[in-house]
């Protein structure tokens, strides 16, 4: 085998075939992700927009607005937890502990207050001031024309 002398001047005439190729190859990736996006909230779509054909911008606006309403779901029903957690935890410690059974039930509880505590100091979820703060609809889909 004899090592390959590439010049420098066959450098800049390969980059510039391979330029096109790479950018195909990331066009690519993004249709892809859209479409998947798109089979995976499609009867979310069809409520909304029943008879347009969809963008890639709706597809991508309305993925958003989906998550936005789940995740503010999903945030309703942690505090609903964590709160359930704490008022076990404040039942459990009222009267004193006549059994063992009962400490290692309270232990349990406090145990999963605490993580409810640090999850819920951990999750930042934007609030929805944020998002009317960016001028963001969540009723109509944005069209220039």
């Amino acid at each position: 085998m004899t090592p390959t002398i590439i010049s420098k001047e066959h450098l800049p005439l390969n980059n510039k075939l391979r330029k096109p190729r790479v950018e195909k190859m990331h066009r690519d990736r993004i249709n892809s992700s859209i479409e998947q996006l798109k089979c995976l909230l499609a009867p979310e779509f069809f409520k909304q927009q029943p008879e347009s054909k969809l963008e890639k911008a709706d597809i991508l606006e309305m993925t958003l607005n989906f998550m936005q309403h789940h995740s503010s779901s999903s945030h309703a029903v942690n505090q609903a937890f964590s709160r359930c957690i704490r008022e076990i935890v404040h039942f459990l410690s009222k009267d004193g502990m006549k059994t063992e059974s009962q400490r290692r039930l309270l232990k349990h509880f406090q145990k999963l207050q605490t993580s409810c505590e640090q999850n819920r100091r951990e999750s930042v979820l934007p609030d929805q001031n944020t998002f009317k703060e960016m001028n963001i609809n969540k009723s109509s889909i944005w069209r220039p024309w």
